[in-house]
Protein backbone atom coordinates (compact mmCIF):
# COMPACT_ATOMS: atom_id res chain seq x y z
CA UNK A 1 0.00 0.00 0.00
CA UNK A 2 2.85 2.35 0.82
CA UNK A 3 4.47 1.71 -2.61
CA UNK A 4 1.17 2.50 -4.43
CA UNK A 5 0.80 5.75 -2.46
CA UNK A 6 4.34 6.75 -3.39
CA UNK A 7 3.67 6.10 -7.08
CA UNK A 8 0.52 8.24 -6.91
CA UNK A 9 2.50 11.09 -5.36
CA UNK A 10 5.10 10.88 -8.13
CA UNK A 11 2.41 11.02 -10.82
CA UNK A 12 0.86 14.09 -9.22
CA UNK A 13 4.27 15.76 -8.86
CA UNK A 14 5.03 15.28 -12.57
CA UNK A 15 1.55 16.47 -13.56
CA UNK A 16 2.05 19.54 -11.38
CA UNK A 17 5.11 20.55 -13.41
CA UNK A 18 2.90 21.08 -16.46
CA UNK A 19 0.04 22.73 -14.53
CA UNK A 20 -2.70 21.32 -16.73
CA UNK A 21 -0.77 21.17 -20.00
CA UNK A 22 -1.97 18.21 -22.08
CA UNK A 23 1.18 16.50 -23.34
CA UNK A 24 1.05 13.70 -25.89
CA UNK A 25 3.72 11.60 -27.56
CA UNK A 26 4.95 14.46 -29.79
CA UNK A 27 7.89 16.77 -29.19
CA UNK A 28 7.70 20.53 -28.51
CA UNK A 29 10.64 22.36 -30.08
CA UNK A 30 12.11 25.83 -30.52
CA UNK A 31 12.38 26.19 -34.30
CA UNK A 32 13.32 29.83 -34.93
CA UNK A 33 14.72 32.79 -32.95
CA UNK A 34 14.85 36.44 -34.05
CA UNK A 35 17.03 38.40 -31.60
CA UNK A 36 18.18 41.34 -33.74
CA UNK A 37 14.82 43.04 -34.28
CA UNK A 38 14.05 46.60 -33.28
CA UNK A 39 12.17 45.87 -30.07
CA UNK A 40 10.05 42.88 -31.14
CA UNK A 41 12.29 39.86 -30.57
CA UNK A 42 10.45 36.57 -30.93
CA UNK A 43 10.88 32.81 -30.75
CA UNK A 44 8.87 30.26 -32.67
CA UNK A 45 7.77 26.98 -31.09
CA UNK A 46 6.61 23.91 -33.01
CA UNK A 47 4.78 20.75 -31.98
CA UNK A 48 6.20 17.77 -33.82
CA UNK A 49 3.65 15.02 -33.52
CA UNK A 50 1.25 12.72 -35.32
CA UNK A 51 -2.23 13.66 -36.59
CA UNK A 52 -4.59 13.81 -33.62
CA UNK A 53 -1.86 14.63 -31.08
CA UNK A 54 -1.94 18.06 -29.48
CA UNK A 55 -0.56 20.10 -26.61
CA UNK A 56 -1.79 23.15 -24.66
CA UNK A 57 1.25 25.40 -24.16
CA UNK A 58 -0.48 28.21 -22.25
CA UNK A 59 1.09 27.54 -18.83
CA UNK A 60 4.60 26.99 -20.14
CA UNK A 61 7.34 29.64 -20.30
CA UNK A 62 9.38 30.66 -23.33
CA UNK A 63 12.24 32.53 -21.76
CA UNK A 64 15.90 33.47 -21.61
CA UNK A 65 15.46 33.21 -17.79
CA UNK A 66 17.18 36.53 -17.07
CA UNK A 67 14.86 39.15 -15.54
CA UNK A 68 11.10 38.92 -15.07
CA UNK A 69 9.11 36.25 -16.88
CA UNK A 70 5.54 34.97 -17.09
CA UNK A 71 3.60 31.99 -18.43
CA UNK A 72 2.53 32.29 -22.05
CA UNK A 73 -1.19 32.89 -21.50
CA UNK A 74 -4.18 32.62 -19.17
CA UNK A 75 -6.21 31.01 -21.98
CA UNK A 76 -5.58 27.70 -23.78
CA UNK A 77 -3.23 27.75 -26.78
CA UNK A 78 -3.34 24.36 -28.46
CA UNK A 79 -0.75 23.23 -30.98
CA UNK A 80 -1.49 20.20 -33.14
CA UNK A 81 0.68 17.43 -34.54
CA UNK A 82 -0.70 18.12 -38.04
CA UNK A 83 -1.87 21.33 -39.65
CA UNK A 84 -5.67 21.43 -39.83
CA UNK A 85 -7.24 22.59 -43.11
CA UNK A 86 -10.10 24.39 -41.34
CA UNK A 87 -7.79 27.12 -39.95
CA UNK A 88 -6.03 29.80 -42.05
CA UNK A 89 -2.77 29.37 -40.10
CA UNK A 90 -0.46 26.44 -39.39
CA UNK A 91 -1.73 24.83 -36.18
CA UNK A 92 1.68 23.32 -35.40
CA UNK A 93 3.32 26.68 -34.68
CA UNK A 94 3.08 29.59 -32.24
CA UNK A 95 5.18 32.77 -32.31
CA UNK A 96 6.17 34.05 -28.88
CA UNK A 97 6.96 37.79 -28.66
CA UNK A 98 9.25 38.29 -25.67
CA UNK A 99 8.49 41.99 -25.09
CA UNK A 100 4.83 42.27 -25.99
CA UNK A 101 3.51 44.57 -23.28
CA UNK A 102 -0.10 45.60 -23.67
CA UNK A 103 -0.93 43.28 -26.56
CA UNK A 104 -3.56 40.56 -26.41
CA UNK A 105 -2.60 36.92 -26.98
CA UNK A 106 -4.04 34.96 -29.88
CA UNK A 107 -5.49 31.81 -28.32
CA UNK A 108 -7.88 28.96 -29.05
CA UNK A 109 -10.73 31.39 -28.35
CA UNK A 110 -9.54 34.22 -30.61
CA UNK A 111 -7.71 32.51 -33.47
CA UNK A 112 -5.50 34.63 -35.71
CA UNK A 113 -7.03 38.04 -34.97
CA UNK A 114 -4.50 40.10 -36.95
CA UNK A 115 -4.75 37.70 -39.92
CA UNK A 116 -1.00 37.47 -40.43
CA UNK A 117 -1.11 33.70 -40.82
CA UNK A 118 0.31 32.83 -37.39
CA UNK A 119 -0.74 32.49 -33.76
CA UNK A 120 1.03 35.31 -31.86
CA UNK A 121 1.55 35.23 -28.10
CA UNK A 122 2.80 38.25 -26.15
CA UNK A 123 4.83 38.09 -22.93
CA UNK A 124 5.57 40.98 -20.60
CA UNK A 125 9.18 40.03 -19.99
CA UNK A 126 12.07 42.40 -19.38
CA UNK A 127 12.81 45.20 -21.89
CA UNK A 128 15.90 43.58 -23.47
CA UNK A 129 13.85 40.55 -24.36
CA UNK A 130 16.66 38.61 -26.10
CA UNK A 131 20.35 39.43 -26.23
CA UNK A 132 22.07 39.51 -29.62
CA UNK A 133 25.41 38.33 -28.19
CA UNK A 134 25.47 35.39 -25.74
CA UNK A 135 21.96 34.20 -24.90
CA UNK A 136 19.70 31.20 -24.38
CA UNK A 137 16.06 30.51 -25.18
CA UNK A 138 14.14 27.76 -23.42
CA UNK A 139 10.70 26.24 -23.24
CA UNK A 140 10.28 25.48 -19.54
CA UNK A 141 7.63 24.75 -16.94
CA UNK A 142 8.87 27.77 -14.95
CA UNK A 143 11.62 30.40 -15.18
CA UNK A 144 14.25 28.52 -13.20
CA UNK A 145 16.54 26.24 -15.29
CA UNK A 146 17.61 24.31 -12.18
CA UNK A 147 14.17 22.80 -11.49
CA UNK A 148 14.37 20.12 -14.18
CA UNK A 149 11.41 21.43 -16.18
CA UNK A 150 13.23 22.33 -19.44
CA UNK A 151 11.26 21.08 -22.45
CA UNK A 152 13.62 22.42 -25.15
CA UNK A 153 16.65 24.69 -25.14
CA UNK A 154 18.96 26.57 -27.50
CA UNK A 155 22.12 28.50 -26.65
CA UNK A 156 23.67 30.95 -29.13
CA UNK A 157 26.65 33.28 -29.18
CA UNK A 158 28.54 35.88 -31.20
CA UNK A 159 31.69 33.93 -30.30
CA UNK A 160 33.72 36.99 -29.31
CA UNK A 161 36.03 34.92 -27.09
CA UNK A 162 34.47 35.79 -23.72
CA UNK A 163 31.25 34.03 -22.69
CA UNK A 164 28.69 35.83 -20.52
CA UNK A 165 28.86 34.18 -17.08
CA UNK A 166 25.10 34.31 -16.45
CA UNK A 167 24.29 32.64 -19.76
CA UNK A 168 27.05 30.07 -19.16
CA UNK A 169 25.29 29.15 -15.91
CA UNK A 170 22.01 28.58 -17.75
CA UNK A 171 23.79 26.39 -20.32
CA UNK A 172 25.33 24.36 -17.49
CA UNK A 173 21.88 23.69 -16.04
CA UNK A 174 20.59 22.60 -19.46
CA UNK A 175 23.53 20.23 -19.77
CA UNK A 176 22.86 18.77 -16.31
CA UNK A 177 19.28 18.02 -17.39
CA UNK A 178 20.33 16.60 -20.80
CA UNK A 179 18.78 19.46 -22.78
CA UNK A 180 22.07 20.76 -24.25
CA UNK A 181 25.03 18.68 -25.35
CA UNK A 182 28.18 18.50 -23.22
CA UNK A 183 31.00 20.71 -24.48
CA UNK A 184 34.62 19.65 -24.86
CA UNK A 185 35.77 23.06 -26.11
CA UNK A 186 37.79 25.27 -23.77
CA UNK A 187 35.53 28.22 -24.66
CA UNK A 188 31.84 27.36 -24.18
CA UNK A 189 30.89 29.81 -26.96
CA UNK A 190 32.18 27.34 -29.53
CA UNK A 191 29.42 24.94 -28.45
CA UNK A 192 26.69 27.57 -28.79
CA UNK A 193 24.94 28.26 -32.12
CA UNK A 194 26.80 30.97 -34.04
CA UNK A 195 24.94 34.26 -34.73
CA UNK A 196 27.97 36.01 -36.27
CA UNK A 197 30.41 38.51 -34.79
CA UNK A 198 27.87 41.36 -34.93
CA UNK A 199 24.86 39.26 -33.98
CA UNK A 200 21.83 38.77 -36.22
CA UNK A 201 20.73 41.54 -38.58
CA UNK A 202 17.16 42.79 -38.26
CA UNK A 203 15.97 40.58 -41.13
CA UNK A 204 17.80 37.41 -40.06
CA UNK A 205 16.86 34.59 -37.72
CA UNK A 206 18.48 31.55 -36.17
CA UNK A 207 16.50 28.61 -37.56
CA UNK A 208 16.37 24.90 -36.85
CA UNK A 209 17.63 22.75 -39.72
CA UNK A 210 15.76 19.59 -40.79
CA UNK A 211 16.65 16.43 -38.91
CA UNK A 212 16.61 14.92 -35.44
CA UNK A 213 17.04 17.18 -32.40
CA UNK A 214 20.62 16.75 -31.12
CA UNK A 215 20.42 19.46 -28.42
CA UNK A 216 23.47 21.14 -29.92
CA UNK A 217 24.63 24.05 -32.06
CA UNK A 218 24.42 21.78 -35.11
CA UNK A 219 20.61 22.00 -34.96
CA UNK A 220 20.60 25.69 -35.96
CA UNK A 221 21.98 28.06 -38.55
CA UNK A 222 21.40 31.62 -39.70
CA UNK A 223 18.86 32.30 -42.42
CA UNK A 224 17.96 35.64 -44.08
CA UNK A 225 14.35 34.48 -44.41
CA UNK A 226 12.28 35.00 -41.27
CA UNK A 227 9.22 32.72 -41.39
CA UNK A 228 7.26 33.16 -38.13
CA UNK A 229 4.53 30.54 -37.96
CA UNK A 230 5.72 28.72 -41.09
CA UNK A 231 8.30 26.13 -42.10
CA UNK A 232 11.87 27.44 -42.11
CA UNK A 233 13.43 28.56 -45.38
CA UNK A 234 17.19 28.54 -46.04
CA UNK A 235 17.38 28.70 -49.84
CA UNK A 236 14.76 29.97 -52.28
CA UNK A 237 16.72 29.57 -55.50
CA UNK A 238 17.24 33.30 -55.74
CA UNK A 239 18.10 34.55 -59.21
CA UNK A 240 21.07 36.96 -59.64
CA UNK A 241 19.90 40.47 -58.82
CA UNK A 242 16.46 39.27 -57.78
CA UNK A 243 14.88 41.34 -55.02
CA UNK A 244 11.70 39.23 -54.97
CA UNK A 245 9.81 36.62 -56.98
CA UNK A 246 6.09 35.99 -57.33
CA UNK A 247 4.89 32.57 -56.20
CA UNK A 248 2.27 32.22 -58.95
CA UNK A 249 2.15 34.02 -62.29
CA UNK A 250 -1.62 33.61 -62.56
CA UNK A 251 -3.98 33.99 -59.60
CA UNK A 252 -7.69 33.18 -59.48
CA UNK A 253 -9.83 35.04 -56.96
CA UNK A 254 -13.42 33.97 -56.28
CA UNK A 255 -15.14 36.12 -53.62
CA UNK A 256 -16.52 34.15 -50.61
CA UNK A 257 -14.67 31.00 -51.71
CA UNK A 258 -12.99 29.37 -48.65
CA UNK A 259 -9.54 29.18 -50.26
CA UNK A 260 -9.71 31.35 -53.40
CA UNK A 261 -11.55 34.27 -51.81
CA UNK A 262 -8.76 35.86 -49.78
CA UNK A 263 -7.49 38.15 -52.54
CA UNK A 264 -3.90 37.44 -51.50
CA UNK A 265 -1.00 37.80 -53.94
CA UNK A 266 1.97 35.96 -52.46
CA UNK A 267 5.63 36.67 -53.19
CA UNK A 268 9.00 35.59 -51.77
CA UNK A 269 11.24 38.51 -50.80
CA UNK A 270 15.00 37.90 -51.14
CA UNK A 271 16.42 41.23 -49.88
CA UNK A 272 15.20 44.01 -47.55
CA UNK A 273 13.20 46.34 -49.78
CA UNK A 274 10.17 48.55 -50.31
CA UNK A 275 7.18 47.09 -52.16
CA UNK A 276 4.05 48.34 -53.90
CA UNK A 277 1.26 46.67 -55.92
CA UNK A 278 -0.74 48.35 -58.66
CA UNK A 279 -3.66 46.60 -60.39
CA UNK A 280 -4.87 47.53 -63.89
CA UNK A 281 -7.94 46.38 -65.81
CA UNK A 282 -7.90 44.97 -69.35
CA UNK A 283 -7.82 48.42 -70.98
CA UNK A 284 -4.93 49.62 -68.81
CA UNK A 285 -6.88 51.70 -66.29
CA UNK A 286 -5.50 51.76 -62.74
CA UNK A 287 -8.11 50.25 -60.39
CA UNK A 288 -6.08 49.61 -57.23
CA UNK A 289 -2.86 50.85 -55.63
CA UNK A 290 -1.51 49.42 -52.40
CA UNK A 291 0.32 51.42 -49.75
CA UNK A 292 4.10 51.58 -50.06
CA UNK A 293 5.40 48.89 -47.72
CA UNK A 294 8.77 50.05 -46.46
CA UNK A 295 11.52 47.94 -44.89
CA UNK A 296 10.03 44.57 -45.86
CA UNK A 297 12.31 41.78 -44.63
CA UNK A 298 13.24 38.71 -46.69
CA UNK A 299 10.75 35.89 -46.49
CA UNK A 300 7.12 35.26 -47.51
CA UNK A 301 5.01 38.39 -48.08
CA UNK A 302 1.45 38.84 -49.36
CA UNK A 303 -0.48 41.75 -50.83
CA UNK A 304 -4.22 41.73 -50.22
CA UNK A 305 -6.64 43.22 -52.75
CA UNK A 306 -10.23 43.65 -51.59
CA UNK A 307 -11.49 43.50 -55.20
CA UNK A 308 -12.58 47.11 -55.27
CA UNK A 309 -11.57 49.74 -57.80
CA UNK A 310 -12.36 53.44 -57.59
CA UNK A 311 -14.53 52.77 -54.55
CA UNK A 312 -16.74 50.01 -55.95
CA UNK A 313 -16.47 46.25 -56.52
CA UNK A 314 -14.69 45.21 -59.71
CA UNK A 315 -16.39 43.00 -62.27
CA UNK A 316 -15.53 39.49 -63.39
CA UNK A 317 -12.58 39.62 -65.76
CA UNK A 318 -8.81 39.64 -66.26
CA UNK A 319 -6.62 42.14 -64.38
CA UNK A 320 -2.90 42.82 -64.39
CA UNK A 321 -0.98 43.16 -61.14
CA UNK A 322 2.25 45.15 -61.37
CA UNK A 323 4.56 44.64 -58.36
CA UNK A 324 7.54 46.94 -57.85
CA UNK A 325 10.38 46.34 -55.40
CA UNK A 326 13.20 48.78 -54.57
CA UNK A 327 16.42 47.95 -52.74
CA UNK A 328 17.58 51.16 -51.06
CA UNK A 329 21.25 50.31 -50.48
CA UNK A 330 22.03 49.38 -54.09
CA UNK A 331 19.35 51.61 -55.67
CA UNK A 332 18.09 48.66 -57.68
CA UNK A 333 14.47 48.18 -58.71
CA UNK A 334 12.65 45.10 -59.95
CA UNK A 335 9.13 44.75 -61.29
CA UNK A 336 7.01 41.69 -61.93
CA UNK A 337 3.57 41.17 -63.50
CA UNK A 338 0.92 38.74 -62.28
CA UNK A 339 -2.32 37.90 -64.07
CA UNK A 340 -5.37 38.09 -61.80
CA UNK A 341 -8.57 36.33 -62.84
CA UNK A 342 -11.59 37.58 -60.88
CA UNK A 343 -14.73 35.45 -61.07
CA UNK A 344 -17.96 36.36 -59.32
CA UNK A 345 -19.73 33.29 -60.72
CA UNK A 346 -20.22 30.26 -58.43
Amino acid sequence: MKRISTMVLIVYAVAGLFQGVCVYAGQLLITEVACGTKGDDWAEVFFQGAPGERIDIARLYVTMYYGANEPLSDSPITLHGADRPETPYDDRYAVIHLNGRGRADETDLTGDTDRNGAIDVYCENHADSLWNTDCVVAIDTDDDPANGGIVDFVAYSNRDGSVNATMAGYVAQAQIHAQWAACSEENLQQCMADVGADGLATHQSLARVPGADTNSAADFRITPYQTPGRDNVFDTGKKPGGIFEVEKGTITIIPTHPTLGTGKIAIMVHEPCALRLRVFNAIGMLVHESPLYRDVNPGPFSFTWDLTGRGRPVCTGLYFGHIEGSHYASRRSVSRTVYIVVSRYR
